[in-house]
């Protein structure tokens, strides 16, 4: 698998394929940042993005073709010594070898990083964890608090509606009552104001009218309650007939007999 370098700028790190500005302090940049800070001025001077060093030379900087042609590599390093060759090779290798290795320990820097971050994360999913399970025990007593005091108003509930049911039938029941005397006291009422404008008859008056017929029975009876006409205030006596009364006495002195059974 092959492992394409990354621009060295802090804030860019994209993929180098094509083209790449180089160091000989062994870090490679985009093209946009490279033509961006590898401005040269009139001492001749830059400084490297990356590590800080200064680029006083020529060559400390080039814009390097990472695909080159196939006749490129045949006429680079034609001519040259062996010697010569392998210390290029050895050369371009260790520049290789340090991005590898820079590579690697950013990625390992993010790793560890990443582990921190997590592990932190995690002891806060711990507390939240702990907080939410003591959140959801409070909770917990709360509501079954909340159950007992609901079954106890309830029953309470019930032991009043009970009670009020009570209540309401002994009201109804006095409320009967009450009418019923209401109705009692009005029949009462009505009885002694009819009886105050009764008329009442002397019995002498009546014996001196009836005196001249010896065949007709002079009887009286108790007056009947239900009766609505003229009423007679008689004694509560058993009946009297007058018919076998001697006529030649004295009006004013007369027996009352009883009938035969």
């Amino acid at each position: 698998m092959t492992i394409d370098m990354v621009c060295n700028f802090r804030k860019c790190r994209k993929s180098l394929t094509n083209q790449a500005w180089v160091t000989t302090c062994s870090h490679a940049f985009c093209i946009e940042h490279g033509k961006s800070e590898f401005k040269r001025n009139i001492e001749n001077s830059l400084t490297c993005p990356a590590c800080g060093n200064e680029l006083r030379d020529k060559f400390d900087v080039i814009q390097a073709d990472l695909r080159p042609s196939e006749t490129f590599k045949s006429i680079v390093l034609a001519g040259m010594r062996p010697d010569t060759i392998m210390d290029i090779a050895m050369r371009a290798m260790s520049f290789w070898s340090y991005q590898v290795e820079q590579e690697t320990l950013y990625h390992e820097s993010m790793a560890k990083h990443m582990r921190e971050k997590l592990k932190c994360l995690e002891e806060i999913n711990t507390l939240n964890a702990q907080k939410l399970k003591a959140e959801l025990e409070t909770c917990k007593r709360k509501i079954s608090s909340l159950q007992a005091e609901f079954h106890k108003k309830n029953k309470q509930a019930e032991e009043l509606k009970a009670n009020l049911e009570d209540k309401s039938r002994k009201i109804q029941k006095l409320t009967y009552q009450l009418d019923a005397k209401k109705r009692k006291d009005i029949r009462v009422d009505n009885f002694e104001s009819s009886n105050n404008h009764e008329q009442c008859m002397d019995i002498s008056d009546l014996v001196v009218n009836r005196a001249g017929s010896t065949s007709d029975a002079f009887v009286f009876r108790p007056a009947k309650d239900s009766d609505d006409s003229r009423r007679i205030c008689t004694p509560k006596t058993p009946m009297f007939d007058f018919r076998h009364r001697e006529r030649n006495k004295p009006q004013s002195h007369f027996t009352f007999r009883p009938l035969p059974p």
